[in-house]
């Protein structure tokens, strides 16, 4: 009779430690799977491939071909939102877009008038800040409660970068451009909300 009790608590022993092993392994299978699903989302996140096509963008793919080497004819303005990007790509043809770097974003708002209309002025007037800029080889993301100014050239990528508390209160010599770079993305999401 003793026998039979040994069994069978060997056997609920035995049922338990495969039941608790099996859960185990089931949660190390759902952490993996979590962890293989946030690394998809990170991959599927644009913004990286579409900044990094913003500053390569040609006279030529706008059909400006002929306006001057030293002519500012894109504006890639980039500010800190804390820790993440908001990067406002505009050029001379009127076409704009806004990307943001947790995925979002507005892509082709230039192809309503009033858009481009303000955009255009926007990098035409960028051409009065060119003398100001450092010629850059690769244009870095705003550092901390800053905002970068890329100007686009034949000659190559010239950049600004201010504070953004300083062009918020009007003091910084670049808080006009900032102004203008607030009403391109006030028209950008107006027509993109209709």
């Amino acid at each position: 009779m003793k026998k039979p009790m040994a069994y069978i608590l060997i056997a609920v022993i035995l049922i338990v430690g495969i039941t608790l092993f099996m859960k185990s392994s089931k949660k190390e299978k759902t952490e993996i799977v979590e962890q293989n699903s946030t690394e998809t989302q990170i991959e599927q996140n644009p913004f990286t491939d579409m900044r990094n096509m913003a500053f390569t963008v040609t006279l030529e793919q706008l059909g400006l071909e002929g306006i001057g080497e030293n002519v500012v004819y894109g504006i890639v303005s980039e500010m800190d939102m804390n820790g993440a990007t908001a990067t406002v790509v505009t050029f001379l043809s009127g076409d704009t877009s806004l990307y943001l770097s947790s995925g979002g974003g507005f892509i082709g708002a230039g192809q309503h008038e009033s858009v481009q209309k303000v955009v255009k002025k926007y990098v035409e007037n960028g051409q009065k800040y060119i003398g100001k800029a450092t010629k850059i080889e690769k244009a870095e993301l705003p550092k901390n409660g800053m905002t970068n100014f890329n100007f686009l050239t034949e000659k190559g990528i010239y950049s600004i970068s201010e504070s953004l508390s300083e062009l918020e209160s009007g003091k910084s010599e670049y808080s006009n451009l900032f102004i203008e770079l607030n009403e391109v993305i006030a028209q950008i999401r107006t027509k993109s909300g209709e």
